[in-house]
């Protein structure tokens, strides 16, 4: 039983993964230059846990599309801010629009009863998990909304 249950719970998050066009780190760095008049790379690492050559590499990426600038701060010309450009934006709001809208679809399937009763098996297992493995397993996220 094991096996088939670790054969679904993978095939649900590669699809959840996948869903999301896998671009899940560069939609909360987007979302949080959106809430900010823009961070330095380092201030980003602070609040998305990333390796920091991953963060280069995805700051690099969205700066090649025009969804990123970046500026030297004004008060201190040593420290270079990451700002959120007009085309980010529109791409972020699009790319969320999409989400919410395919987020609606996920668990129809399930009536509202089942949905509450696989929360708290899932719930029950993810703190079992946290009990028995390295806190380290579980950090790579910080628990947040949909983002």
């Amino acid at each position: 039983m094991n096996n088939e249950l670790l054969s679904i719970m993978e095939k649900c998050g590669h699809f959840l993964y996948h869903r999301r066009g896998g671009k899940r780190g560069q939609i909360r760095i987007l979302n949080l230059l959106d809430k900010s008049n823009g961070v330095t790379q380092k201030e980003l690492l602070q609040n998305i846990p990333l390796k920091s050559g991953s963060m280069s590499e995805m700051v690099s990426k969205l700066e090649a599309q025009g969804f990123i600038l970046k500026e030297r701060d004004k008060e201190d010309r040593r420290k270079i801010n990451i700002i959120l450009t007009p085309k980010g934006k529109s791409f972020l709001d699009r790319q969320l629009a999409i989400n919410r809208e395919q987020e609606k679809d996920l668990f129809t399937s399930l009536t509202p009863e089942e949905q509450q009763l696989l929360i708290q098996l899932l719930n029950k297992l993810f703190d079992d998990w946290k009990s028995k493995f390295d806190s380290d397993l579980f950090n790579h996220r910080k628990e947040e909304g949909n983002v």
